[in-house]
């Protein structure tokens, strides 16, 4: 099934009732960047949205669950000296919304929580993707300007896409100090069967969590993909949306080179830069 240009091989049954389907949500998790947890001593379903932040935090002493962020709201549930909890945000009059592990949401004060540490930042909004002209690209070392600070970045051509895994090439040592190193993302070696790779999801999926993990094992700071013969547009921009924040998250940019079939106002809102 093509859910949002993603070959998905759905493991749960579909139900239609009336004009309506429904679709098993556990089967569409990185489509739509979440991730999905069934507390079965409670038989609740807890939905988190991986593009916001996230505390875990233990509670100091014991203290009630407040359905809203107030002293004379109900109480929704309790929580014991000790008791881990996740939470999302503090409220001006010093109110946190956290959730228990047996899924309870609610209200507490934050002076009853301690212990935290941050088990994921908010993804920040964004701006436009800065502009690269192409042949200060192909210079391999060139200046970008970003939020008022210049940068040096020096571009390597590092990784190139196998059939089952991404080929590393030699490092060239040219690092200058203070530069920011990016690393190129070829097809070259597999131009036939990227299309098959971008349409499917598990295929996809894969292709992103390999240049992830490169990505992090060689210690760069950006990705500029650079692939040729897309013929599926869609299947691309797909790859791109779920790529881009992967990357963000662990402090790498991206960016993309346009051509004939990637174009940029496709991408404008989705990659850090772009090659013009």
């Amino acid at each position: 099934m093509i859910i949002n240009s993603s070959n998905i091989a759905l493991l749960d049954s579909i139900i239609r009732i009336g004009e309506n389907i429904y679709l098993p949500i556990s089967d569409m998790s990185i489509v739509y960047n979440i991730k999905v947890d069934y507390i079965a001593a409670t038989n609740r379903v807890v939905i988190d949205r991986l593009n916001r932040g996230m505390i875990k935090a233990m509670a100091i002493k014991d203290t009630k669950i407040k359905y809203k962020a107030r002293g004379l709201s109900k109480s929704v549930g309790e929580l014991k000296q000790g008791e881990i909890v996740n939470c999302f945000y503090t409220t001006s009059k010093g109110w946190r919304q956290i959730r228990t592990l047996s899924g309870i949401v609610g209200y507490i004060k934050a002076n009853k929580l301690g212990d935290e540490y941050i088990v994921r930042q908010d993804m920040r909004e964004r701006g436009l993707a800065v502009k690269i002209n192409r042949d200060s690209y192909y210079s391999k070392s060139f200046e970008i300007t970003d939020n008022t600070e210049t940068k040096r970045v020096i571009l390597e051509n590092l990784f190139s896409v196998t059939s089952d895994d991404i080929e590393v090439s030699e490092r060239n040592n040219t690092e200058e100090s203070n530069s920011k190193i990016w690393a190129s993302v070829s097809n070259e070696k597999l131009k036939d069967q990227t299309n098959e790779i971008l349409q499917d999801y598990k295929l996809r999926t894969n292709l992103i969590d390999l240049i992830v993990k490169k990505s992090i094992e060689q210690n760069v700071n950006g990705i500029s993909i650079d692939f040729s013969n897309i013929q599926n547009n869609d299947s691309m921009i797909r790859f791109m949306i779920e790529l881009a924040p992967k990357l963000r998250e662990v402090g790498i940019n991206t960016c993309v080179l346009l051509n004939q079939n990637i174009e940029e106002q496709d991408y404008i809102n989705v990659v850090d830069y772009i090659v013009e």
